[in-house]
């Protein structure tokens, strides 16, 4: 009998130790599982906290704000060079200074600020070209690569027609273009700039072309824009070629100065839209979509003025930077799959540290000491104008075998 009760004591230990361990068991599985989802919160908390402060994750699985682009090619014609300025391919602006970049390539150089390669003939062929960001401790926190085309030069003759904005309108892009080409580029146009006929016209948008705006700010003026329609109510590009009995090679579209804002969606469609109308009617022409340029620095946005009322008032660089870097890496996604379409990387590819005229001015009311101060902020001088050109050439030459029209 105590044989019996004994045994029944162990069973009933037995059962009451595996209840206590089972309780134990689901008790620590939840605590277990209550700390997993606090921290799979906090996670989520820090995610949405790096990414209202425009913080991502790179391939490396390592947190930074820093966006990079570059084309996926980058053309050099022969006897030209082309620079990409480090602070205009990302997304920091003059910020990246804090970090330290690379470009690495078989040809040209990489220098303080920007990539420099001059094209040569004996030098033709594609380079994979790689810009990489570093941090101090010498970890690398972001990295983008392209082709770098060092191309032939051109000299065969060719129509074309500029729809731009005042960033179209002045002589030395046309003039550079000249000497690259030995005069045999015919320009078509309403309007004329110095020699060269265009359809540039000052302070409009893509939206302006989009709609029945008219010009009076140089002379011829108009009731409206050539390329509107009433039919239609918009923008025809058949329309156009019948009025103005122009019908060019290729075309040119350098927009997107007006219109900018930190949201690319408004003007990038518009630009998009034009780009898309242009070939609904010709499909086969093609197109140079010219990226719009980086501003000049803070004291040039600052002093940019119209008779003493300030143009510029309320903005400042880095954000005017990111403007344009987001307008440029929007439309270069939106028109990915645009055919007989060609970027021309200028916004990259402009000094816009160094192009702007500039005048000295004492670096307070009453010192001595001078700074030189940016006179436009939007416009540059003649060598910034010689840059887009030779931008716009060498993607002409790398890809003029590819008309068709």
């Amino acid at each position: 009998m105590r044989r019996v009760e004994r045994e029944k004591v162990i069973r009933n230990a037995y059962r009451t130790t595996i209840l206590i361990l089972t309780i134990c068991c689901f008790f620590l599985g939840t605590v277990l599982v209550i700390h997993e989802m606090a921290r799979e919160y906090e996670v989520r908390v820090l995610e949405r906290q790096l990414e209202a402060k425009g913080v991502v994750e790179n391939e490396e699985g390592l947190y930074t704000g820093i966006e990079l682009f570059l084309p996926q090619e980058i053309y050099v014609a022969s006897g030209v060079t082309i620079e990409l300025y480090d602070n205009q391919i990302t997304s920091l602006g003059e910020r990246i200074s804090q970090y330290h970049v690379k470009w690495t390539c078989a040809v040209g150089r990489n220098m303080n600020r920007k990539f420099s390669v001059t094209g040569k003939d004996e030098l033709a062929g594609t380079y994979p070209l790689i810009f990489t960001v570093f941090d101090d401790n010498g970890t690398q926190v972001a990295k983008t690569t392209t082709e770098l085309r060092i191309v032939h030069a051109m000299k065969e003759s060719f129509s074309l027609l500029t729809l731009g904005d005042s960033l179209s309108c002045d002589t030395a892009t046309y003039e550079r273009l000249n000497e690259l080409t030995d005069n045999q580029i015919v320009y078509m146009g309403t309007r004329g700039v110095g020699g060269s006929l265009t359809e540039a016209r000052r302070g409009f948008s893509a939206a302006n072309y989009l709609t029945e705006t008219g010009y009076d700010l140089e002379e011829p003026t108009e009731e409206v824009h050539p390329f509107y329609n009433e039919e239609t109510n918009g923008f025809d590009w058949a329309y156009y070629k019948e009025m103005t009995g122009f019908d060019p090679d290729a075309v040119e579209v350098f927009l997107g100065t007006n219109g900018l804002d930190t949201d690319p969606r408004i003007n990038g469609d518009n630009i998009v839209e034009i780009v898309q109308k242009i070939h609904e009617d010709d499909p086969a022409l093609p197109i140079y979509l010219v990226h719009t340029l980086y501003p000049a620095n803070q004291d040039g946005i600052g002093s940019w003025n119209n008779h003493g009322y300030a143009l510029y008032g309320d903005r400042y660089k880095y954000e005017e930077d990111q403007k344009v870097f987001h307008l440029m890496t929007y439309l270069e996604e939106a028109l990915k799959d645009e055919k007989n379409l060609y970027c021309v990387p200028a916004g990259i590819c402009h000094d816009s540290a160094n192009n702007f005229y500039v005048e000295e001015e004492p670096v307070n009311p009453h010192a001595e000491k001078v700074i030189p101060v940016p006179t436009d902020a939007v416009h540059p001088g003649r060598a910034g104008y010689r840059q887009i050109a030779d931008c716009l050439y060498s993607v002409i030459c790398g890809t003029k075998s590819n008309w068709r029209r």
